[in-house]
């Protein structure tokens, strides 16, 4: 496999950790086999941190495309439209967003809304102070 049969679409997605699985797999293995593919990811990886403003570039950092946890928690309950859970379902298996992916997985293992995980998280640290006021 040669060094231009990434992308440097491609190489974003992998800097950015969205790259899928298999084929950031792939793209470490030449990695470690090829100095000049590394040398672009590098000079990627400084563009992005010297401020590279285009409209794709703040449209992968923001993450513009992912739905949030309650969407998500929709889709999997059955409560949405064909339409977005057509979307959803391009989003998960055709783009292949890994974050999105780390969502659906926690949710179907019963984690706890970003409401609920908050409201956790007051609690236990709210018990903790009061706790060592005694």
């Amino acid at each position: 496999m040669a060094i231009d049969d990434f992308t440097n679409e491609e190489l974003l997605a992998y800097i950015d950790e969205r790259l899928p699985v298999g084929r950031a797999t792939e793209l470490e293995r030449q990695l470690r086999l090829s100095t000049p593919l590394l040398q672009r990811v590098i000079q990627l990886m400084q563009s992005v941190e010297h401020g590279e403003v285009t409209l794709g570039a703040m449209w992968r950092r923001g993450r513009w495309s992912c739905p949030p946890r309650a969407v998500w928690a929709g889709f999997l309950d059955g409560r949405l439209g064909d339409g977005l859970s057509q979307y959803l379902r391009f989003h998960l298996e055709t783009a292949g967003c890994r974050l999105c992916e780390a969502c659906v997985r926690d949710l179907n293992r019963g984690g706890a809304t970003e409401g609920e995980d908050r409201v956790q998280k007051i609690f236990q640290s709210s018990t903790g102070a009061l706790q060592s006021r005694h």
